[in-house]
């Protein structure tokens, strides 16, 4: 295979084909000698559940400041598609070298289902594999040229929707809910006199949300234990023995139910008259415009499930022969996760040489990565290189999720690295998952207050070492629940058992998510402005 520009093309010339099998054999040499001297002799990496990274390869040193080659990605066979929680066997060298969508198989992944009918899990992938994609690659890469603008300055993201979606949550009324608050609080961003001349695009938490990573695999309610509940692509949220079983005809309904999500999202916020409908409550200026991205649906989750992630993946540019052919320009060429077009990595996976990391490397989506103080700053470095090797900018964004009392002393040492570094990474803040906290009653709850301090203190940071926060990354809902407390609505603990709702974690309600809007809004604007 020769490379004609973006495009792997058959080589057909004897001398460059001499040449090519030259350095493959040099570079496989060097291969195996950095794998002589970079794996632990002290451990097999099949043994290692629960520190993927001890006994598995190590990154070398850096030589250079940044290495500016991208890894050949190579078609490969079609591989089958499963969940694997742990190594059979020796650790797959071959992973190393080269990316398909199935090349994490056999590397530690953590937080994977444990599905007691392999054949019908298959089943159930070939399945999702066969469908149409959930979004195209060419609103991926409109997504990707967005997020350059973010990191240029000219643009701000407003990434927010529920915790974990469930599949009951699929209706009109749900789903319009989710439209309004977020189209609501992209005007409130973009009003003038805050952040004027900033337009606002939308990321969805939505279409695709259905799994969860957890702390813990099993938990005990009513002396009896049980599957934690993982999302409904995995198992339900009631505490029944039965309904907690992973069942892989559920990741077949959450692609329906995803699919009914994106025609929903794609009529409604085409139609002539939906953006002025929703202006009309949610700012008051006669002054409010329309960025010509506001009609864009842009949808994103977590990348959790990875047999699942495979069986999302679509090859742009492919022939009859790979499987799937999906046209594309040349320019456009490439792997692509078409289940949503924006996928992040989460705390409890970016395992530096974890099956995520893997997964993610090799797919041209726009790709975040969550952090905060369980990650050092040279890991992180090392995690954006590996899955963004040729430093463009708009690919990679960096998640922050430090908590309030933690920014000052964890983001100066990040950010630090980052630019020292060189890397091109866009930032967002997730000021949710650092502030949760249980009442003296038990219940898990968020401040609002709190939320909005690590925004302002993540802005304030980034400010300091060169750089700025280009989003911010919420859990939140439409509807007039009682989960977080504080706000313009002063909720107490006392009130959190009023009207909880969320399947998993403490969501921000319609009227503390527009107030956080507005405040934010002027926050930036004002800090900007140096006012």
């Amino acid at each position: 295979v020769g490379r004609c520009g973006a495009k792997e093309v058959p080589c057909e010339c004897p001398t460059m084909g001499r040449t090519r099998h030259a350095i493959r054999g040099v570079a496989g040499l060097l291969f195996l000698l950095h794998i002589t001297f970079h794996i632990s002799p002290s451990s097999s990496p099949a043994r290692n559940l629960g520190n993927p990274t001890k006994g598995v390869i190590t990154a070398p040193a850096p030589t250079s400041r940044f290495r500016t080659s991208a890894p050949r990605r190579f078609p490969g066979a079609r591989a089958q598609v499963g969940f694997h929680n742990g190594v059979e066997g020796s650790l797959a060298l071959e992973a190393q070298q080269v990316w398909s969508p199935g090349s994490w198989r056999g590397l530690p992944a953590s937080q994977q289902p444990d599905y007691a009918d392999q054949k019908a899990l298959q089943e159930a992938l070939d399945n999702v594999a066969s469908l149409p994609p959930l979004v195209q690659h060419w609103e991926t890469k409109q997504l990707k040229r967005r997020l350059k603008e973010v990191f240029d300055g000219k643009r701000f993201v407003l990434q927010a929707g529920d915790c974990a979606e469930t599949f009951g949550d699929c209706t009109p009324a749900s789903l319009e809910a989710r439209i309004r608050v977020l189209e609501q609080m992209r005007l409130r961003l973009e009003s003038p006199g805050s952040m004027p001349g900033l337009p606002v695009t939308v990321i969805r938490r939505a279409a695709g949300q259905y799994g969860k990573p957890r702390s813990k695999p099993n938990e005990i309610v009513g002396g009896v234990e049980m599957p934690a509940f993982r999302g409904e692509n995995v198992n339900q949220l009631p505490a029944d023995l039965n309904l907690r079983q992973p069942k892989p005809e559920r990741l077949v309904e959450g692609y329906f139910r995803a699919q009914c999500t994106m025609n929903y999202l794609r009529t409604r916020l085409s139609s002539p008259n939906a953006l002025q409908e929703y202006a009309s409550t949610a700012n008051p200026s006669p002054f409010a415009t329309y960025d010509t991205g506001a009609r864009e649906v842009y949808t994103s989750h977590e990348g959790l499930l990875l047999g699942l992630e495979q069986a999302l993946t679509r090859r742009v540019g492919a022939s009859a022969a790979d499987g799937v052919l999906i046209g594309g320009a040349e320019e456009t060429n490439g792997w692509y996760n078409a289940g949503a077009h924006f996928v992040w990595i989460g705390t409890r996976t970016k395992q530096l040489h974890g099956a995520h990391t893997e997964y993610f490397r090799g797919i041209d989506n726009p790709i975040g990565i969550k952090v905060g103080s369980d990650i050092d700053p040279q890991t992180a470095v090392s995690l954006v290189r590996t899955i963004d090797p040729r430093n463009e900018p708009g690919k990679v964004v960096l998640i922050t999720r430090f908590g309030a009392s933690n920014v000052s002393t964890g983001l100066p040492q990040l950010a630090e690295a980052i630019r020292a570094e060189g890397l091109n990474v866009v930032w967002f803040v997730d000021p949710m998952h650092g502030n949760t906290f249980k009442t003296t009653l038990g219940d898990k709850t968020r401040r609002y207050d709190d939320i909005l301090a690590e925004i302002r203190q993540t802005h304030q940071v980034l400010k300091l070492y060169g750089q700025h926060l280009g989003g911010i990354h919420l859990e939140l809902t439409g509807e007039d629940v009682t989960e977080c407390v504080g706000g313009p609505q002063q909720l107490g603990e006392e009130d959190l058992k009023t009207n909880w709702k969320s399947a998993c974690d403490p969501r921000l309600n319609y009227e503390q998510s527009l107030e956080l809007a507005r405040e934010v809004s002027e926050m930036i604007g004002k800090s900007d402005s140096g006012t």
